[in-house]
């Protein structure tokens, strides 16, 4: 198993976490865990950067062992510490544990990675051949991630001008659940092969809410050193130089 460093609070997922008042403001840290009082910020930003480093995008090594409810909870309210355009708080989580809804999901995911295999030919077929895209069954359980622009409407603070702002608030609670989890040990895959409009109606999801993010979280056995997609071959990450530019977007 990955270890996990010990918590002694997080943030609560109805914001019960988040009162300054019961807090020394010296030994608690904007995400709502606890640190050592004689962290420095250069050890904190240490530890932070090496999660970052350390976060991936699992698929074949869940164990299906539970998650304490209290880790759960701490993951959660990470997530919902998040910020958002206008204070909008547009995410809700859908925990699924049900084995036919997964068998379901997984069927409709299975169909579409063929769609998509169906496009490919040679070395590119050959590679994705091999690459695992979800871990459904595996996992304890899934987390869905909807967006509801309705939230805070009619009048969110910021959204006038850029619709998606909404959406992209919800992909930061996301980053912030995926690195809460990494931080417990666990780890969490981000499931993209299927059609809105059956998760929609797999989970009961109204009209107006897009699921944005089907997540499959639990224990691992470990987390990869290297990326899946890298270590297969399909990809390779980008040098930090190519893509940070001075001034002006750079010309093609």
């Amino acid at each position: 198993m990955v270890s996990a460093p010990r918590h002694r609070s997080g943030p609560q997922a109805d914001g019960s976490g988040d009162d300054p008042s019961t807090h020394d403001p010296s030994t608690h840290d904007p995400s709502g865990h606890d640190t050592p009082g004689h962290d420095t910020p250069g050890e904190v930003a240490d530890l932070f950067y090496a999660l970052c480093g350390r976060r991936r995008d699992v698929r074949g090594q869940f164990t299906g062992a539970p998650i304490d409810d209290a880790v759960l909870r701490r993951i959660l309210g990470a997530a919902h510490a998040a910020p958002s355009v206008g204070l909008s708080q547009p995410w809700d989580f859908i925990l699924v544990r049900d084995s036919g809804t997964r068998e379901a999901f997984r069927e409709h995911v299975a169909a579409e990675r063929d769609t998509f295999a169906r496009e490919l030919s040679g070395e590119e077929a050959a590679t994705f051949s091999k690459i695992k895209i979800e871990g459904i069954l595996e996992s304890t359980l899934s987390v869905v991630v909807t967006y509801d622009p309705d939230r805070g409407s009619p009048a969110v603070l910021g959204r006038h001008a850029i619709a998606d702002a909404g959406l992209y608030s919800v992909c930061l609670a996301i980053q912030n659940l995926w690195l809460a989890a990494t931080a417990e040990g666990l780890g969490v895959g981000w499931v993209s092969f299927y059609r809105e409009p059956v998760l929609r109606e797999l989970l009961s999801i109204p009209e107006r809410v897009r699921p944005v993010a089907w997540l499959c979280l639990g224990p691992v056995t470990h987390l990869e050193q290297t990326p899946d997609l890298e270590r297969h071959g399909w990809r390779s990450r980008l040098p930090l130089d190519a893509v940070v530019h001075a001034e002006r977007y750079p010309s093609s």
